[in-house]
Formats: C-alpha cells, structure tokens, sequence
C-alpha cells in the first residue's frame, strides 16, 4: 500500500509540475500573441492615417483644380471691367493676328 501511495504521489507532483510548465508556456504565448497584436494594430493604424491624409490631399487638389477655371474667368470679368476699352483692344488685335495667320 505503500507503494500506490507513492506512485500517486508522484503522479500527482508530475500533474502539478505539467500544469506549471504548460502555464508558463501559455503566458510566454499569451505574451507573443499580445505583442503581435499591439504591432498589427499599430501598421493597421499608420496605414489608414496615411490613406486618410492622401484621400484628404486629392480631394484637396481636386476642389483647386475645379475653382481654376471659374477664378481665371472671374479674373478676365474683372479686368474687362475695369478696363474695357483696352480690352476691345486686345480683342481686336487677337483678332486680327489670327486672321492673319490664315
């Protein structure tokens, strides 16, 4: 009897010393998984506050793009009327070369 009860003993400290070790191991793997995690998150991030300032930029120069026709015609309009006859001028000799020219 002596015997099973050492067996059992030491079955139960090597059940013991098993769970130690394979709670050790499922922190360190815990740990890994946490530290990958907290690094994907962080790419994750960087790219999308990249992606959102490059969307930000061309919608930016888009809208520029679209206001330069209207500001060249509404500079045009202003000059035409602070000088009107010197534009008739202008026209006239843009005008003119142009005929000439075929």
């Amino acid at each position: 009897m002596a015997k099973t009860s050492t067996t059992t003993n030491d079955l139960g400290a090597a059940a013991a010393n098993a769970r130690r070790r394979i709670d050790t191991v499922a922190e360190a793997t815990t740990d890994a998984v946490e530290s990958v995690k907290a690094s994907m998150h962080g790419a994750v991030d960087s790219v999308a506050d990249k992606a959102t300032a490059a969307s930000q930029w061309a919608s930016e120069t888009l809208d520029t793009a679209k206001q330069a026709p209207s500001d060249l015609i509404e500079t045009g309009a202003e000059y035409i009327r602070s000088r009107p006859y010197a534009a008739v001028g202008v026209a006239l000799c843009i005008g003119f070369v142009i005929g000439k020219l075929r």
